[in-house]
Formats: structure tokens, sequence, C-alpha cells
């Protein structure tokens, strides 16, 4: 059986969490396991989702510290670290944890502010933690080793259509008719992976 460390940064959240499930149940892959680190800044998400993906995945042992900073059970198939992707300092700890043992893999990187509205509001703080968290992953993934990224992006890449009456399609112009800061930073980091890769 083939084995692989994946990063998961917002790995506490809604998608996140639903993709922990797919990566560490076992009928999803006979053929690989799975071992996940998951980061997160927990500023819009809870630890307690990483006690039900455990449940879920019938990992036992799992368990969070008392300050919720780290958590993981005794086969290291899921393991938490409270840590904000725009923090290197921190971030490059956690690649340096894991050095030793391989390092990653590969990432899933869905750590970000997403709301479209609040994103009109404060858009500087929009670009500051969506850029600035891909930012330092990226560079991080560089330094260690590690080439293969899923990102999570988002519809509102696409805009508005340019006629109301018409639906938008998957083949239209990505970046054009982008109504709000949080799609520009999701279409500016689908730029950069561009880039990168």
């Amino acid at each position: 059986m083939i084995q692989q460390r994946i990063l998961v940064t917002g790995g506490c959240g809604y998608i996140g969490s639903h993709t922990l499930v797919c990566l560490l149940d076992p009928s999803n892959s006979p053929s690989i396991q799975y071992s996940v680190v998951v980061v997160d800044n927990l500023s819009n998400s809870s630890p307690e989702s990483l006690i039900r993906v455990a449940d879920i995945c019938n990992i036992q042992g799992f368990a969070i510290s008392d300050d919720g900073r780290r958590g993981s059970d005794p086969s290291n198939r899921l393991i938490f670290r409270a840590v904000d992707c725009c923090d290197y300092v921190r971030l490059r700890e956690v690649f340096l944890e894991f050095q030793a043992e391989g390092g990653f893999d590969s990432a899933v990187h869905f750590a970000g502010l997403k709301a479209v509205g609040e994103s009109k509001l404060i858009p500087l703080t929009y670009y500051q933690d969506n850029l600035g968290a891909t930012l330092t992953l990226l560079k991080l993934m560089e330094e260690f080793g590690c080439r293969r990224i899923v990102f999570s992006s988002s519809a509102t890449v696409y805009g508005v259509a340019r006629d109301e009456k018409a639906k938008l399609k998957e083949t239209d112009e990505v970046g054009v008719t982008i109504t709000n800061c949080y799609g520009r930073t999701k279409f500016m980091i689908e730029q950069i992976l561009t880039d990168f890769h």
C-alpha cells in the first residue's frame, strides 16, 4: 500500500473537513493510505470538526490538546496544528516537523477568507490574508520540494454574464467581470499558481 502525507490548509472548515473524510476513508482509495496534516487558524472554524472527521473515518484515539493548538491520533493519520498560513515562521515549523518523515507529498489549499459581502467592506484584509496565505504556502512548498497542490477556487472568478439573460458557462472568459474583492483574490491566486507550475 502506498502511503502519502498531505497538508490541508483550512481543513477545519466545511469544505476542508469534508475533503478530509474523502482522504481518510480507506474505501475511497484502497491502494493509498493518506496521513493528513491539517493547519487552520480557527478564525472561522473549530477543531471540533476534526473530532467528527475522526469518528466518521473510524480513527481511534484522536484528541485535541487542552489548549486547542494541536491534535493527533496514535497512528498519526490525522494531525492538527493551529497555525495561520500567513505566519511564515509558524507554518515553516510545520514543514520542518514533518521533513524528517518524508515531508508532504502534496497540499490542498482551502485557507482564506470567503465572504463576498465582507470582502467589499474590508478589501485590503482579503488581499492580505488570501494572497498572503497562498504566497507563504507556495514559498514553503518550493523550499521543501513539494510541487503538487489542489487549490479551492470559487465560481466568483467567472463574474457575471455580459448578457443578463445568458447563463455563465465554464468555457466563459474568467476574471473579466468579477464583482468583488473575494473573487479577485481567487482569480489572482489562479494566475499565481499558473506561474508556480
